[in-house]
């Protein structure tokens, strides 16, 4: 690896080339971009795109295009939204090994970066495009700043640098990371286009992070060199790990139900086009009318002329209204049953107020037996999401006693993290209370405890000191 990145002064593109052989296949990525972003339908055969064509009928003035009905339904975008909201929809909290100057200070960047959201739009991405990443960095920091005035406020000196992070998605650019052969990411290289700022030129851009170093290059002077913009380039990163968080998975969230919803999005389009021909009153007239009546009039009557056949009996005309067949029943129960399949297989609850509207007052445990197929998805990748939010620990306080706040390093010793999700379904809060405070009287729970299983305040140690200091003093007995 070391000898790989020696290269990158004298053979840049190759180096690049060779890092690039780790990539996803990007034109996949684009696939997935396209259907779960545009309704692209024309990906696969047996899309509604390439099933539902546009016609050319008539000839000469009357020609024209019949546009064919297509109905992309947002399957995709409703699994994923799903899957994540059970997975992190509400943000995980972070118990310390102990309470000290270090985890103050992460809590404090925790929540200045909105690392929540981003772990939100992380695990999106994962399931949507199959990866995505976040990247720390060091920034300036000005001793004015809010962070600074927090960092006073609760008993810490001031700094001159802080840790940012930002999101890194397939929109912007291309994402590589480089794996040893234990699994271990050793290099992680960021491709992306962008205008210089001189010249307006659109260059090409390459970040590559190792674990000590930032290597930044441009295409400026006519090929892939290190920027002479960036003075000392490569640089020390600031932290002692690649500070990168990257999340993939094989599959968009949708791939083992993406050819049931195909089939959905054919039937509802071929159904809605035959409603346009059949579902509203077509009047057939068979023979001659002699009177149409008016569209106001009432008591409406059709006259027909009495003609003779070519054997002398009379025949007369009629008319009867066009009904569509039994078909379109057939078509209702198959988009029923597809549609269950959909929901089931891929573990998203159906949540349409169809189905909710009736469910009235219901206890926390039904509720969550009501959504438990997604709880049981939201377990499973329960470790996945673990590893990624322990790595984004790790980063911030590895940046945080190399760099930002080296006065900590002590802190970091013994400070760990246990990470405990929380659920998006409301809590039975009466039914819980009820349970912990009889708990708390028969002497089986301390005070501490009970406020932290309520989960109605976000600090449980700082609630108690103010209920302590709540309470009345003791008053002395009379002698």
């Amino acid at each position: 690896m070391e000898e790989l990145l020696l290269k990158l002064a004298t053979e840049a593109d190759k180096v690049i080339a060779t890092i690039r052989e780790k990539s996803k296949d990007n034109a996949k990525i684009i696939e997935f971009q396209k259907e779960y972003k545009d309704n692209d339908r024309t990906i696969r055969p047996n899309q509604v795109g390439n099933i539902q064509k546009d016609k050319n009928v008539g000839t000469g003035e009357k020609a024209k295009l019949v546009k064919a009905v297509r109905i992309p339904i947002k399957f995709a975008k409703k699994i994923v939204t799903t899957a994540t909201a059970f997975e992190v929809g509400k943000p995980v909290t972070l118990v310390a090994s102990e309470e000290n100057n270090l985890s103050k200070l992460l809590s404090q960047l925790w929540k200045s970066n909105r690392i929540d959201s981003k772990i939100t739009e992380l695990v999106r991405l994962k399931k949507a495009e199959t990866q995505g990443a976040i990247q720390f960095y060091i920034s300036d920091l000005k001793p004015e700043s809010i962070l600074n005035k927090i960092l006073v406020k609760i008993g810490l000196k001031a700094q001159a640098k802080e840790i940012k992070s930002k999101i890194l998605n397939n929109t912007d650019g291309i994402m590589t990371p480089y794996f040893d052969s234990s699994g271990n990411m050793i290099l992680f290289m960021w491709e992306y286009k962008a205008k210089d700022s001189v010249s307006g030129k659109e260059l090409n851009h390459v970040e590559i992070w190792d674990a000590e170093k930032y290597h930044y290059l441009n295409d400026s002077s006519g090929k892939m060199a290190y920027s002479i913009a960036l003075k000392g380039n490569p640089l020390p990163h600031g932290f002692d790990r690649i500070p990168i968080v990257y999340v993939s998975q094989d599959q968009p969230e949708w791939f083992d139900v993406k050819e049931i919803i195909d089939r959905i999005e054919v039937s509802l389009s071929k159904l809605g086009a035959s409603n346009d021909y059949s579902a509203y009153p077509l009047l057939q007239i068979f023979g001659e009318v002699a009177s149409f009546p008016d569209k106001d009039e009432s008591g409406k009557v059709l006259q027909f002329p009495m003609k003779k056949d070519d054997d002398g009996k009379y025949v007369n005309g009629k008319a009867e209204f066009l009904t569509a067949s039994n078909a379109v029943e057939s078509a209702k129960l198959e988009l029923e049953m597809l549609k269950g399949l959909v929901y089931s297989i891929s573990h998203t609850p159906d949540l349409s107020f169809d189905n909710v509207k009736g469910l009235g007052t219901v206890s926390g445990v039904a509720l969550k037996l009501l959504f438990l197929d997604a709880v049981i998805k939201a377990t499973i990748n329960q470790g996945e999401n673990t590893s990624m939010i322990e790595r984004i620990i790790n980063v911030m306080l590895s940046g945080i006693v190399k760099t930002t706040n080296t006065s900590l390093a002590t802190e970091a010793q013994a400070l760990y993290y246990d990470i405990n999700f929380n659920s998006i379904i409301p809590d039975d809060v009466q039914a819980a209370s009820d349970i912990i405070v009889k708990l708390k009287e028969a002497g089986l729970l301390s005070s501490q405890t009970a406020i932290k299983l309520l989960d109605l305040v976000e600090n449980p140690v700082a609630e108690l000191d103010l209920i302590k200091a709540e309470a009345p003093a003791p008053t002395n007995p009379v002698v």
